[in-house]
């Protein structure tokens, strides 16, 4: 079980400044290790969003498999994903379908006031505690 998740202050900062200049829902895989139970974030690797839509997001799958190859090469792990919701930062329907098949934390931005939250699907949706550093 995941008790928190650490991410640089930095790699928020550039998921922002990119949310900003984005039409659609933006999507990234964040890489980093996990050690007593806490997430540590080390790099972000953001990817194409092939639905195109300001309200839904499908990654690239080309963007996935380049994201394992530079985590393996970095010696790290993709960790979680990230993403940006127009709305406040909750899973969608969509969302926890999505969540069932890559049962990592999905950490969800939003892209109007900014609030970050992250959370995991275990036997029901739970948020995990979230440490910006």
């Amino acid at each position: 079980m995941i008790k928190e998740v650490v991410i640089p202050k930095v790699i928020i900062e550039i998921f922002n400044s990119l949310v900003d200049i984005s039409n659609v829902e933006l999507v990234g895989l964040l890489l980093g290790s996990i050690r007593y139970g806490s997430i540590y974030v080390e790099e972000i690797v953001i990817g194409e969003n092939i639905d195109y839509s300001p309200i839904s997001f499908r990654l690239d799958p080309h963007a996935i498999i380049t994201t394992y190859d530079l985590a393996k090469t970095l010696n790290l792990d993709i960790v979680a994903l990230i993403h940006s919701h127009p709305a406040p930062p909750y899973p969608s329907p969509k969302d926890l379908t999505g969540m069932r098949l890559w049962p990592i934390p999905w950490v969800i931005v939003d892209s109007i006031t900014r609030e970050v939250r992250v959370w995991v699907l275990e036997e029901g949706l739970v948020e995990v505690k979230l440490l910006i550093t």
